[in-house]
């Protein structure tokens, strides 16, 4: 019989608790298992991994093989690197080394994680800002252009009322007075 160690599905919909249970590999997902060892519950920040130490290691001793999924929760843990030096049969002394060296590179990588997201927040951030510039920028220059059309507009409009006016005071020059007719006096017609 083939002996895995995978999640078991739990909780109500879109809201996912699983168990992390050793069970035959042909039984469903969420069906029979022999023991359950621990759970796992993604939901909060970060994600809460319980799991009996001693049942995982006596599991793996007898051949019963993680999933996939189930693998990586373990090596995040460390748990992977601590079954191999326990089954390599080292002491507590050097297993508790070892595990501390990780705890810090784990540490390390999480901090180097955590600065390359704030360098990207804030690269973000700046082509963001220079994003405003730019369109304020825009906006200024086709302000200024409005403005200059204007103005432009209204020379026009100065020039044009100028130019009738002159036009106006010649054609008044050009045109002779007409004298009227005296009130007595009619035109008579030929």
């Amino acid at each position: 019989m083939a002996v895995k160690i995978r999640l078991k599905r739990m909780g109500k919909k879109k809201q996912p608790f699983y168990r992390i249970v050793v069970a035959d590999s042909r039984a469903p997902r969420d069906g029979r298992s022999i023991e359950k060892i621990g759970h796992y519950n993604p939901i909060p920040d970060p994600a809460e991994l319980v799991i009996n130490e001693e049942r995982l290691f006596h599991w793996m001793d007898q051949g019963a093989r993680p999933s996939d999924t189930v693998f990586s929760l373990l090596r995040g843990r460390g748990l992977t690197l601590k079954y191999e030096l326990v089954s390599r049969k080292a002491d507590e002394a050097t297993i508790s080394k070892e595990m501390h060296k990780w705890e810090l590179a784990r540490d390390e990588r999480g901090k180097k994680v955590a600065a390359a997201e704030s360098a990207k927040l804030a690269a973000a951030e700046a082509a963001k800002q220079d994003e405003e510039d730019a369109a304020k920028k825009a906006e200024e220059a086709e302000a200024a252009a409005n403005k200059a059309e204007e103005a432009e507009a209204a020379a026009e409009v100065v020039e044009e009322t100028e130019e009738t006016a002159e036009v106006v005071e010649e054609v008044a020059a050009e045109e002779e007075p007409v004298e009227e007719p005296a009130e007595g006096t009619e035109k008579q017609d030929s």
